[in-house]
């Protein structure tokens, strides 16, 4: 399928306290839909979705509303620069029977403020097959990804579990030593405590019928 553009044209005006919308400073309109497959046809379904910042002259004018233009009630206006966001439908049948997924995108879009005070916002929309290769590229750098920050958390758990382990062997080789050094301390005080003798008494033990008694 070759890559098939349209242009759509829709007028909005603002309520009359506002005064006449004089520029347009910012426009932006995005398409979004579903697609279907019909007998003979893609059918995409949904609506474009149009945000702008529009500027007014602040002179209140009479009711006197354009019956082909959409009345924006809702506008948020401060020092005579307004913003808003209207929703306009989106169907179009695209006669082709390709596979593959279809993209519709909004490649431009524009705004004039008209004579009688509207805003007119122009928008062209492009549609064509998705890019195989630049979608089986993305699928690739994310499964990629993926794997590299699974990779990552398995070396930190390792990582994690070493350094819990040196940790409690040194742990336990501390109390090891502790324990030698009290060990070593109590033999030498009973050491200390057999130096301060007398001469007479001994310390070797012995059992009591190895005594000749008269």
């Amino acid at each position: 399928m070759e890559p098939t553009q349209w242009t759509l044209t829709e007028t909005f005006q603002f309520p009359a306290e506002y005064g006449k919308a004089v520029s347009a400073q910012e426009v932006k309109v995005t398409a979004g839909y579903t697609e279907h497959q019909t007998e003979d046809a893609v059918r995409l379904s949904g609506i474009y979705h149009v945000a702008a910042n529009v500027g007014f002259d602040g002179e209140v004018q009479e009711e006197a509303l354009d019956s082909d233009a959409i009345l924006i009630d809702d506008v948020d206006v401060q020092d005579q620069s307004g913003y808003f966001e209207y929703a306009v439908p989106l169907l179009v049948d695209l006669p082709t029977s390709a596979d593959g997924q279809l993209t519709a995108t909004v490649i431009d879009a524009s705004a004039t403020a008209t004579d009688d005070g509207s805003l007119a916002v122009m928008w062209t929309v492009e549609a064509k097959l998705a890019d195989v290769e630049a979608v089986a590229q993305n699928v690739e750098e994310e499964v990629t990804t993926t794997a590299r920050a699974t990779d990552e958390a398995v070396v930190e758990s390792k990582q994690a579990v070493a350094q819990v382990t040196a940790e409690t062997a040194t742990a336990d080789l501390e109390s090891s030593q502790v324990e030698q050094v009290i060990g070593y301390v109590d033999h030498n005080e009973m050491l200390a405590f057999i130096n301060d003798l007398e001469d007479d008494v001994t310390v070797t033990s012995f059992r009591l019928n190895d005594v000749f008694v008269e």
